[in-house]
């Protein structure tokens, strides 16, 4: 908590020096409401006629933080094991999903907002493909294309009792996940990412995180059996060799570990998605979905500001997925947020009309309820995956020449 103070008085400015009196400076007086420093000054503190709209929401986040940091028993962390056969799970919002699931009970709202926080990303997953998934026709958010794509999906995750693989003996094939621009979400333990696999217990999953900031976890250092203390280049040849062993599959910094077991496989690949496309393929819509948490299509470049990230970093990315016919869902952290990527989106040379709605934009019924607040500008406090919505590449129908046309 000190350390991301020390990062706040950093990074951001008083917003009343800047405003009212022209002047450049950086926070440092601690607001004695919420505890985060926020001003130049104690005077111009009192001078800000806004506090009093953002100080509740940075007390919430700085009460939370410490609570978790309070050594109590996290009562709430205590996650459910597989679901039963008999027992459905319901997706209505965060209270009915811990209870169907078995959760131990949660009893404050800051509870809520830590366990929101905590299976924010592989319930937001598990929601829009579930057969029970809280986005459908009847609340406009699911669109009927997007029901053609789910209902694919869904075939694989949820088959028939008497399918033919099972019958023939043989093991159903892992659904595909691909997280794409994956950072916080690729370190989440295991035991949490397998809350995903116990809402489908019929068929095996591999998780895959591709992105620059995926996460490897180091190598484990190895011990010579003829030295207690190995030499530095021998610790140097040992990094180079598990670099060397963790990129031989896919070509690029990689780590692949089985979870739950074997029906659960988590792989990170530390790459942009262009460099191993043409590795993961084939894809199948019926085996292979794609997910990315709060993307930035819509943030300008940093080299070109005249220019989306959509148009820049994800413009080959996104070009490739669409190809795929596969499903991609995204998320944005705040209305605005979403809103500039749904432009980005519309704008963008080779990518506007070329897809088609799966999932509207709107709430995620699964997002974080905790609040984040930006180092860069403690005013700003967004909840990871607010929102949610899903495209998919544009399919054209081929219809034969009617005999009238074949006159003409």
């Amino acid at each position: 908590m000190r350390a991301k103070g020390d990062r706040i008085r950093q990074l951001a400015y008083c917003p009343v020096s800047q405003d009212l009196h022209g002047e450049k400076v950086h926070v440092a007086f601690e607001c004695p409401d919420c505890g985060f420093p926020t001003h130049a000054s104690e005077q111009r503190w009192r001078e800000d006629p806004n506090h009093g709209r953002y100080w509740p929401r940075l007390r919430e986040a700085n009460e939370d933080e410490h609570d978790l940091r309070s050594g109590r028993e996290l009562t709430e962390f205590r996650l459910p094991g597989e679901q039963p056969y008999e027992e459905a799970v319901s997706f209505g919002n965060w209270d009915v999903f811990l209870y169907t699931r078995g959760f131990p009970s949660i009893e404050t709202e800051r509870a809520r907002r830590h366990v929101s926080k905590l299976l924010t990303y592989p319930i937001t997953i598990g929601s829009v493909l579930h057969e029970n998934s809280p986005y459908t026709l009847r609340n406009q958010r699911l669109l009927p294309e997007g029901l053609r794509s789910l209902m694919a999906l869904r075939r694989t995750l949820h088959p028939p009792e008497k399918e033919g693989a099972a019958k023939a003996g043989l093991p159903p094939a892992p659904l595909r996940i691909f997280v794409l621009g994956a950072r916080a979400e690729s370190s989440l333990p295991s035991h949490v990412l397998a809350q995903l696999s116990h809402l489908f217990p019929s068929i095996p999953l591999h998780l895959v995180f591709i992105g620059p900031e995926a996460y490897i976890p180091a190598p484990a250092p190895t011990r010579s059996t003829f030295s207690s203390s190995p030499s530095p280049s021998s610790s140097a040849d040992d990094s180079a060799a598990a670099a060397a062993a963790s990129s031989s599959v896919y070509g690029v910094p990689s780590h692949t570990r089985i979870e739950h077991d074997g029906r659960l496989t988590v792989t990170s690949l530390r790459c942009n998605y262009s460099d191993v496309h043409d590795v993961l393929g084939p894809f199948d819509p019926y085996q292979d979905v794609f997910f990315a948490f709060s993307p930035g299509f819509g943030f300008p470049d940093e080299l070109d500001p005249t220019k989306t990230q959509l148009e820049t970093n994800w413009s080959a990315a996104v070009k490739s997925l669409l190809e795929t016919k596969c499903a991609l869902f995204c998320t944005g952290f705040s209305p605005a947020d979403i809103e500039r990527d749904v432009v980005a989106l519309d704008k963008a040379d080779g990518i506007a009309g070329e897809f088609d709605w799966l999932v509207t934009p709107g709430d995620n019924v699964f997002g974080s309820e905790k609040w984040e607040v930006a180092e860069f500008d403690p005013r700003v406090a967004v909840k990871t995956n607010w929102g949610v919505w899903g495209i998919r590449g544009k399919r054209y129908e081929v219809r034969g020449a009617q005999p009238d046309e074949v006159d003409a």
